[in-house]
C-alpha cells in the first residue's frame, strides 16, 4: 500500500539519536531512519575502538610501523546494518552519512593512504596468523578470495576516533556494565 503524499510530508526529514550535536536534515525520512540505524551500528563499532587498536599495535613484526590510533570500520558496522535487515536496509553510501556527518564534528578523521595500506597488510597477517594452515579452507578458493578482498576493504576503510571529542558527541560511551577505556577518559563535563 502506498502512503498518501501528505502522510510522507509529516515523517520527519531529521534523524533522532543519542548524540548531543544537532543531526543533518536529510532528504527523505526513509533517509533519516537509515541515518539513525547506521549511527546505532557505528556507535557499536566505536565501543571496540581503543581494542582493535590495542589488537593491531600488539602484532609484533605484523604490526603496522605508526602507533595504531582509536579506529573503526564503518564498512565493519555496514556488515551489522546487512545482516540485522537481511540485505534490504541502508547502503554503505548511508552509512558515509553518518561518518561524514561525524567527522565535521571532530569525533573522527580519515587516515593516510599509507596508515590504510598498513593497516590492510597487519589484516592480512593477523588473518594468516590464525589460519597458517591456508585462509578459509572450508570455502571455495573464489569465495575465500572474494572473503579476504572484502575483509581488505574493512582494514583500508579505518578511521580514526577522536576519543575527548567523541565522547563529547556520544555521552552514552562512558557508561557501560563492563569495563572499557570509555570509562577511563576524563569526564567532558569537567576542566
Amino acid at each position: 500500500m502506498r502512503l498518501p503524499r501528505w502522510s510522507q510530508r509529516s515523517r520527519p526529514t531529521t534523524p533522532t539519536g543519542p548524540a548531543t550535536i544537532s543531526y543533518p536534515e536529510l532528504p527523505t525520512p526513509a533517509a533519516a531512519a537509515a541515518f539513525a540505524l547506521c549511527e546505532d551500528w557505528l556507535i557499536y563499532e566505536t565501543w571496540f575502538a581503543e581494542e582493535r587498536a590495542r589488537d593491531l599495535d600488539g602484532l609484533g613484526a605484523a604490526s603496522p610501523s605508526f602507533v595504531v590510533p582509536w579506529i573503526i570500520s564503518p564498512t565493519h558496522a555496514s556488515t551489522g546494518v546487512a545482516e540485522e535487515t537481511k540485505g534490504r536496509g541502508p547502503s554503505r553510501g548511508d552509512m558515509q552519512e553518518v561518518v561524514d556527518w561525524l567527522v565535521l564534528a571532530g569525533a573522527l578523521r580519515p587516515l593516510t593512504e599509507s596508515q590504510r595500506a598498513e593497516l590492510v597488510r597487519a589484516g592480512e597477517a593477523r588473518r594468516l596468523a590464525r589460519d597458517p594452515e591456508g585462509r578459509f579452507r572450508s570455502l571455495e578458493p573464489e569465495h575465500a578470495a572474494v572473503f579476504e578482498a572484502f575483509r581488505r576493504e574493512m582494514d583500508r576503510d579505518s578511521w580514526e576516533v577522536v576519543p575527548h571529542v567523541m565522547v563529547k558527541v556520544y555521552p552514552e560511551l562512558r557508561t557501560t556494565k563492563t569495563k572499557t577505556a570509555w570509562a577511563d577518559l576524563p569526564d567532558p563535563e569537567r576542566p
